[in-house]
């Protein structure tokens, strides 16, 4: 009697096992199924343009490896704006900059933001 259930024990614990290892991919399957169909990324696609457009402008304002400090920025868009000109070849400085790059939110702007920037005096 114990030889029959032994193999079926087996199997049991197998079977639990694999249940239990396949539970984070259903988890991840069903909220990424949600998301897909309640469109829950939606909210987060201005930002999203809003920063496309930044590195773009980023790219084609400042020459690469001009030394680049923002004025006026929040600490959150400091650190956007650091992480966009880096994959640009943009050194960000604290001080002997050769340009200043700052950022104005406006919603005539393309994307709602407008990217200038001027070259520092050295004074």
């Amino acid at each position: 009697m114990v030889r029959r259930l032994l193999p079926l024990l087996v199997v049991a614990l197998c079977a639990a096992a694999l249940l239990q290892a396949m539970r984070p991919a259903v988890y991840s399957a069903r909220t990424g199924a949600r998301d897909v169909f309640t469109d829950a990324y939606a909210p987060a696609a201005p930002i999203r343009e809003q920063l496309e457009y930044i590195g773009d402008e980023l790219g084609r304002q400042v020459p690469t490896g001009s030394r680049v400090v923002f004025a006026d920025v929040t600490p959150e868009w400091r650190m956007r704006l650091t992480q966009l000109a880096t994959m640009h070849g943009i050194p960000v400085v604290l001080d002997s900059a050769d340009l200043e790059v700052r950022l104005a939110f406006d919603e005539r702007a393309p994307h709602g933001v407008r990217v200038s920037t001027r070259k520092v005096v050295a004074g």
